[in-house]
C-alpha cells in the first residue's frame, strides 16, 4: 500500500475533529493483508495527541498498538457508520457550513461508496495506555473503508481531545 495524503477536518467551534488518512490499495491485496498493511505503516502510529513523531513507535489513539491487530477490527454497515459520525458530530454546537461541505465531500461519499468499512471497537478496557483518557472523551471512532473501485482504503478517525 502507498500512503497518498490526510484529510484533516477541524471545526473552530468544538474540540472535535475528523482525521483521513487515504492509502492505495492494490487490487490483489485482500482485506487482511491491507488492515495488516495498515496498522505496520508509520502514520497508524499516531496518538492523536498532539506529540508529533514522539510517540511513534507504540501508540495508536488512546490505545496500545500491540493491542490492535487485522482480527480486532469488526465489520460495519454504511448505515451504522453514518449514523455515528452524524450523531457524534452533533453533539455540540453546530459545525461552520465550511466544515459540513467538507464531511459531505469527503467522508461520506467515502462511507457510501466502500466496497466493506471495518470498525476498531473500544478497546480501551484492555488497551488503553498510560495517557489514553486524554484522546476521546466523547468517542473514539476509527473506520477503515476500502473501496476496490476506486484502490482506495481510507482511515477515519473522528475523535475529540
Amino acid at each position: 500500500m502507498v500512503y497518498q495524503r490526510e484529510i484533516f477536518i477541524n471545526p473552530a467551534v468544538t474540540r472535535q475533529w475528523v482525521s483521513i488518512k487515504v492509502f492505495a490499495v492494490p487490487a490483489e491485496v485482500d482485506d487482511q493483508a491491507a488492515l495488516a498493511a495498515m496498522i505496520a505503516d508509520v502514520r497508524y502510529r499516531d496518538s492523536y495527541a498532539g506529540t508529533g513523531d514522539t510517540d511513534m513507535v507504540d501508540k495508536h489513539g488512546p490505545y496500545w498498538l500491540a493491542a490492535i491487530t487485522p482480527q480486532t477490527f469488526t465489520v460495519a454497515t454504511p448505515a451504522a457508520v453514518e449514523t455515528v459520525i452524524r450523531t457524534w458530530s452533533g453533539y455540540y454546537t453546530p459545525w461552520p457550513a465550511a466544515d459540513r461541505d467538507a464531511m459531505d465531500r469527503e467522508v461520506y461519499p467515502r462511507i457510501q461508496h466502500a466496497t466493506v468499512i471495518y470498525q476498531l471497537p473500544d478497546i480501551r478496557a484492555k488497551a488503553q495506555h498510560d495517557w489514553g483518557e486524554v484522546v476521546g472523551s466523547d468517542g473514539f471512532h476509527e473506520y477503515v473503508m476500502i473501496d476496490r473501485a476506486a484502490g482506495e482504503l481510507a482511515l477515519m478517525v473522528a475523535s475529540d481531545d
